[in-house]
């Protein structure tokens, strides 16, 4: 058994698999005999069918399947051995000749393959890009303190309520005469949130109202979903469909929502326990935060730019005709129209993932497990922080940060991404970066 590569261009080749039915003589007999052993044939015991019958019954198939595997584990180690770098995986040649388990001795098997292209990375100072630096601005600042605000706010008792009023009433079902229904739904201390009541005319007998009013009402006009109602009324959604929809309130406690004060109540609950003495540093650290908040936009931006930038000027040629065949054939659900629309996209993601990975190799640019670690408790953070969550103990995000680095996906992915930060990184110090300063507004026209 034998692998020939024969070389077509700069990108592609062919590998062709010579075998015999010697090569896998061994492997074909031992296949047959688990075949006996297992063979369910009528007439003949478990065990007991003649090594003639399961190789005229079987033999083909097994052949086939053998010759598989070889060929499988050959092409493998051709290319460790030869250390070719392909794009893809091998492909069967579609001038494949047809092939006779039965009576060839000799087979011969021809694949196609992909070669990631040879260039050189020469970075100068006479390369340029913009490392955008995006202001920070007093209504900035004033919409951080607004959310923090609104975030740890609370509702507190007013006598009238409006329509951002939060009222606690008891619900009592009525019948058709607007009496109270006998064995009717009713609940204690229910919590209705006036601005999400659905029907305006409902929402105005809910507005202006004061402990002790009483207010008939349709409940289903008002709440519409019925998951709603079953959350309100504690009942199960199925029975909601069969219920009246006359509902007695009477309000128990009108409460209107306040906005947290700027003191050092809300400076705990933002940054941990005087972590931030005073309105000062307060201000200081927001600023930080909103340049932290934009500090993956604006790298992206550079790491966009740099590819563009180092794309175009080396050049890269890659086998498009073998790549096009080998994302049909890997993905089975994907139509040619939309290998023809997203393929401009993948050639360009292409290009750069062999860019980032041929600076990462030369220069030896590795996350260390401390980095991806340290990488893992950031973005848990920022999950954190998107709940209202902006200060965990550290022990409890070493401990989430191992779980997340344990499922191998999410290591991979965050891997890629700190790799690819350490080759922006390392470009941007190679190359010419000029700092501009730009409003939010007009980074945001640098994406359009």
């Amino acid at each position: 058994m034998e692998v020939v590569k024969n070389q077509i261009d700069e990108l592609n080749a062919t590998l062709t698999v010579h075998v015999t039915k010697d090569d896998i003589a061994e492997n074909v007999e031992k296949s047959i005999k688990e075949f006996r052993r297992k063979a369910n044939v009528p007439g003949f015991r478990p065990g007991h069918v003649p090594a003639g019958l399961v190789k005229k019954m079987y033999g083909n198939a097994i052949i086939a399947e053998e010759l598989n595997k070889i060929v499988s584990s050959s092409l493998s180690e051709y290319l460790v051995v030869e250390k070719l770098n392909v794009l893809g995986d091998p492909l069967p040649s579609e001038k494949q000749e047809q092939v006779d388990f039965a009576t060839q001795d000799k087979f011969e098997f021809v694949f196609d393959i992909g070669l990631s292209p040879e260039f050189e990375v020469k970075l100068t100072k006479r390369d340029k890009v913009n490392k955008y630096l995006i202001k920070v601005d007093d209504e900035m600042i004033a919409k951080y303190i607004e959310s923090y605000q609104q975030r740890f706010g609370s509702f507190q008792n007013a006598k009238k309520s409006s329509e951002e009023s939060m009222l606690k009433v008891d619900l009592v079902q009525l019948d058709d005469k607007s009496e109270i229904l006998t064995d009717g739904v009713a609940v204690e201390d229910a919590s209705i949130s006036i601005k999400i009541i659905k029907d305006e005319e409902i929402k105005k007998q809910f507005v202006g109202v004061e402990e002790g009013t009483i207010i008939d009402f349709d409940l289903k006009k008002a709440f519409p979903n019925d998951a709603e109602i079953s959350s309100l009324l504690n009942i199960e959604k199925e029975k909601v469909e069969e219920l009246g929809a006359q509902f007695r309130a009477t309000v128990n406690e009108v409460k209107e929502f306040a906005k947290a004060e700027v003191n050092q109540s809300l400076f705990d609950n933002v940054f941990g326990d005087n972590a931030v003495k005073d309105e000062k540093e307060f201000k200081a650290r927001i600023i930080e935060d909103i340049r932290a908040s934009f500090s993956r936009e604006t790298k992206f931006k550079m790491m966009l730019d740099i590819r563009e930038k180092l794309a175009e000027k080396l050049e890269i040629s890659l086998p498009e005709d073998f790549l096009k065949r080998w994302i049909i054939a890997t993905n089975k659900e994907v139509t040619a129209e939309q290998i023809e629309e997203e393929f401009p996209r993948f050639i360009t993601d292409l290009k750069w993932t062999l860019i980032k990975s041929k600076i990462a190799k030369e220069n030896e640019l590795k996350v260390s497990e401390e980095e991806l670690k340290s990488a893992a408790k950031q973005q848990l953070l920022a999950q954190f922080s998107q709940y209202g969550m902006s200060y965990i103990p550290d022990e409890y995000l070493d401990k989430y940060a191992i779980e997340m680095l344990q499922k191998e996906s999410e290591a991979n992915k965050l891997y890629e991404q700190e790799i690819e930060d350490k080759v922006v990184d390392f470009v941007a110090e190679a190359i010419k970066t000029e700092e501009k300063e730009v409003t939010i507004e007009e980074f945001n026209e640098l994406f359009k």
